[in-house]
């Protein structure tokens, strides 16, 4: 099931202890101090890695606890450092504490520390001086950072697709990308999104995706993502020429339910289905039948011009 929010807890390691120790060397009746500090905890780090494709695997893993630092000993040793923690999570991640974002991981590799750990602590023999010569005193390491994260995933999508169900939204995904996205006569095919790619002549790709968007009544699915289209730069809106239902009053209630969540700068295609121009009259601005190739070609070729002017 694609899942783009969970909510994990994170906990830096725990600072070593530091010693208590006195030297006890052959001729050496009044040895000195020597009890090492304690070392370092480990910290827990998100790493962006663009082999996940979402956060369904924190549905489970909700507790990440680094490594502690080890303690001190005599002879002046100090304790290991704890070993990092580092979580893999998938490119487009943001990252929320106390309802503000403290990391976006938005390319590859990206990383953000996000639980720091604890210090370790000193020994006694950082506690000596020319008064204090036998100092029996030592510091404990300190906890580290601990928090309630809440991760949101918002993928690089540039090219959102919409529509009502029924109304060609797989059908036009896998035309345009050849993504194997689910195609039957009924609705609600699409139960997560489906993405595609989207190649210019230059080699650069795009990410289109198929969300499973509104219900027929106009309100959006349980489920539907649409959270998505926060970075799609092109909507591509599915309305279905042949449906019997004036065009302008499905296209309202899509609008009004993808309002929310797309961004400001987004530009919408509306695009005919299933039909020609006839059957959206005065909103259509392509016709397309996905299955049978008929403007496919004209459209992909109008988004990935757009596309190209709006990154240029």
């Amino acid at each position: 099931m694609f899942t783009d929010r969970a909510r994990i807890h994170v906990e830096g390691g725990h600072g070593g202890a530091g010693a208590v120790s006195f030297r006890r060397e052959a001729r050496t009746p009044r040895g000195g101090p020597d009890g090492g500090n304690g070392g370092d905890g480990g910290s827990v780090i998100l790493v962006a890695d663009p082999g996940i494709t979402d956060l369904s695997r924190f549905r489970h893993a909700v507790h990440h606890r680094a490594e502690r630092g080890g303690h001190g000993a005599g002879a002046r040793r100090h304790g290991r450092g704890g070993t990092d923690l580092e979580v893999p999570v998938p490119v487009g991640t943001r990252v929320i504490r106390d309802d503000a974002v403290i990391a976006a991981l938005d390319r590859p590799e990206e990383r953000a520390e996000v639980a720091r750990g604890g210090t370790g602590g000193a020994g006694n023999w950082a506690f000596r001086s020319s008064t204090r010569q036998a100092p029996r005193e030592s510091l404990p390491g300190t906890a580290g950072d601990a928090a309630w994260l809440t991760l949101e995933l918002r993928l690089p999508v540039d090219v959102a697709i919409v529509g009502l169900p029924n109304s060609g939204k797989s059908a036009l995904l896998r035309a345009l990308t050849g993504a194997p996205s689910p195609v039957a006569t009924y609705p609600y095919t699409t139960t997560e999104p489906v993405l595609g790619p989207l190649e210019d002549e230059d080699g650069n790709l795009y990410l289109a995706a198929d969300l499973p968007g509104v219900g027929a009544d106009g309100e959006p699915r349980q489920g539907s993502h649409l959270e998505q289209l926060e970075r799609a730069r092109i909507i591509l809106h599915c309305v279905d020429a042949a449906d019997a239902e004036p065009a302008a009053a499905r296209v309202e209630r899509v609008r009004a339910a993808v309002a929310p969540y797309r961004g400001p700068n987004a530009r919408e295609v509306v695009v005919a289905t299933h039909g020609d121009l006839a059957g959206a009259p005065g909103l259509a601005d392509a016709v397309v039948d996905a299955e049978g190739g008929a403007g496919v070609a004209e459209l992909r070729d109008r988004v990935l011009a757009a596309l190209r002017d709006r990154s240029a």
